[in-house]
C-alpha cells in the first residue's frame, strides 16, 4: 500500500468516526429508534457535509450509530427493571461513545476484490472519484473458503500500522433430506443425543458434558463480590465490564466445540438434525426461587440452536424441530404425562406401564417419535425403536459406560457411549 492510500484510508477513518459521533448526537437527541427516522434526520446533512465521501460510508455511519443507541437502551431498561436496592449499588449504563473508534463498514458497493498475478488486490471507492489500492496477504484458510462464494458488507480495521480487511461472505448451500438422524436434547448439564443409522443398522445413545452452568455459576459469584467489595463506580464497572467479557468468550468458546463435534458426528453418519423448538425451550410462568431460576436460564438456548443450526446448514445436513413440551416427564412407551414419573433428576420411571429409563434419553425418544419417524415400543422386555419411513425395527441393547472409538474428546468432556441399538430384521 502506498503513502498516499495510506493517507486517504486514514482521512477516511477520520471522516467516518466524524460521521458516526454527529449521527449518534442527533440520534440521542431526538430518541431515535428507527432507521427511516435515522435516514430522514441524519442522511441529508451528513452529505451536505461530506459531499467527497461516497454515499454508502453514510448510511452505515447512521446505521451503526443506530445499532448503538439501540443496545444503550437495551441495557438501560434491564437497569431501571432492576429492584429499587439492586439499583443503587449498580450504577446506569453509560450512554455510547465512538472514541477510538479503528473500524470502517465497507458496503458491498464501495469495494471490489480482484485476483491479479496471484495476489489479491483490494480497491476501494472512497468518492468524487478517490480509489484506495491495495494488496491483499490472505490466509490459507481464507483462500480455500474464498473459492464459489458471494461477498457482502465487509469491515477495515486500522490497528496502528497494520491493517486487516474483515470479510463476509455467503454461500449457497444445497440442503438434503437424509434417512439418518441425530436427535439432540438439550440440558444445563448435557447435551443428550440419540443417533439412528439405518445404513449400518445401528445406533446409538450418547452425552456431551459440558461445564457452561459452572461457568456461569462461577462468574455470578464474581460479580457479585467486586459489587459488594469495590465502592469506586469506576473501577467497579471495569472489573465488571472485565470479568464479562471473560465469561462470554468462555460459554461461547464451549457452545462453538460442542456444535462443532455434533455437526462432525452427523456429518460422518449422513444424519439431519432433529432438536427441539425454541419456542419451547423457554421456562414457563410457574414461580420459582431466584437461585433456581438463574441456574435454569445459565445455558443459553438461543445461541447454541444459533450455531448448530448454521453448522448443520453448512455441511448440507437439514435441521427438523420437534415439540419439546413434557419430553421428561411424557412416556415414551404408553404416552402417559404425569409430573410424577420423573422419580429423579437422572431417572424416569412410568406410573402407568412401569417403564424406567434415563430420563434425558427418554426426552430423546419422545423427539425421535414427534419428528414423525417412528415410535418406541417394548417387545420381550426389550425396548425397539420403529421406523415409519424406512419400516425397520431397531433394537435396544443397554452397553452403559463404554467409550467410543469414532467419537472424539471435547476439552476434557469425554462422550461416551451409553447404549449400542443394533438393527433387526421387521417381525
Amino acid at each position: 500500500m502506498t503513502r498516499s492510500d495510506k493517507s486517504q484510508l486514514l482521512s477516511l477513518l477520520s471522516d467516518y468516526t466524524s460521521m458516526i459521533r454527529e449521527t449518534l448526537d442527533t440520534i440521542i437527541e431526538n430518541d431515535i429508534r428507527s432507521r427511516k427516522k435515522a435516514h430522514e434526520l441524519c442522511y441529508g446533512s451528513l452529505r451536505n457535509k461530506y459531499p467527497h465521501l461516497h454515499n454508502k460510508f453514510v448510511q452505515e455511519a447512521y446505521k451503526r450509530a443506530l445499532g448503538m443507541y439501540r443496545s444503550y437502551r437495551k441495557l438501560l431498561n434491564k437497569w431501571k427493571r432492576l429492584p429499587e436496592k439492586k439499583r443503587k449499588r449498580i450504577s446506569p449504563p453509560s450512554p455510547p461513545k465512538v472514541d477510538g473508534n479503528r473500524i470502517i463498514e465497507l458496503h458491498i458497493d464501495t469495494y471490489k476484490l480482484e485476483r491479479k498475478h496471484g495476489f489479491i488486490a483490494l480497491t476501494i471507492s472512497k468518492g468524487n472519484g478517490v480509489y484506495l489500492k491495495f494488496f491483499v496477504m490472505e490466509y490459507e484458510y481464507a483462500s480455500r473458503e474464498l473459492k464459489g462464494t458471494k461477498l457482502g458488507n465487509s469491515k477495515v480495521l486500522v490497528d496502528g500500522d497494520s491493517i486487516f480487511l474483515l470479510l463476509t461472505i455467503r454461500r449457497n448451500v444445497e440442503v438434503r433430506e437424509h434417512r439418518n438422524k441425530l436427535i439432540v436434547d438439550i440440558n444445563e448439564d448435557s447435551i443428550d443425543c440419540l443417533l439412528v443409522n439405518y445404513e449400518i443398522g445401528e445406533a446409538t445413545l450418547f452425552s456431551i458434558r459440558h461445564d457452561i452452568r459452572k461457568i456461569r455459576t462461577n462468574y455470578r459469584r464474581i460479580r457479585k463480590s467486586i459489587q459488594v467489595k469495590v465502592n469506586n463506580p469506576r473501577i467497579r464497572d471495569k472489573l465488571l465490564a472485565k470479568y464479562g467479557f471473560r465469561e462470554r468468550r468462555r460459554v461461547e468458546d464451549r457452545l462453538k466445540k460442542i456444535t462443532t463435534l455434533l455437526a462432525e458426528i452427523a456429518r460422518e453418519y449422513n444424519a439431519d438434525l432433529v432438536r427441539e423448538s425454541l419456542k419451547d425451550l423457554r421456562l414457563s410462568g410457574k414461580k420459582r426461587s431466584k437461585q433456581l431460576n438463574y441456574r435454569l436460564s445459565t445455558f443459553p438456548y438461543r445461541k447454541f440452536i444459533t450455531y448448530i443450526d448454521y453448522k448443520f446448514y453448512e455441511r448440507e445436513l437439514n435441521v427438523v424441530e420437534a415439540d419439546a413440551k413434557k419430553t421428561s416427564i411424557t412416556c415414551p412407551i404408553c404416552g402417559y404425562v404425569d409430573r410424577r414419573n420423573r422419580v429423579s433428576k437422572e431417572m424416569f420411571k412410568c406410573r402407568r406401564c412401569g417403564f424406567s429409563f434415563n430420563v434425558q434419553y427418554v426426552a430423546c425418544f419422545n423427539l425421535f417419535s414427534r419428528s414423525n419417524d417412528g415410535k418406541i415400543t417394548i417387545r420381550s422386555g426389550r425396548i425397539y425403536l420403529i421406523s415409519r419411513k424406512t419400516a425397520q425395527v431397531v433394537a435396544v441393547n443397554v452397553a452403559p459406560n463404554e467409550p467410543s472409538n469414532q467419537m472424539r474428546w471435547l476439552r476434557e468432556k469425554p462422550v461416551q457411549l451409553v447404549t449400542k441399538i443394533p438393527l433387526v430384521s421387521k417381525i
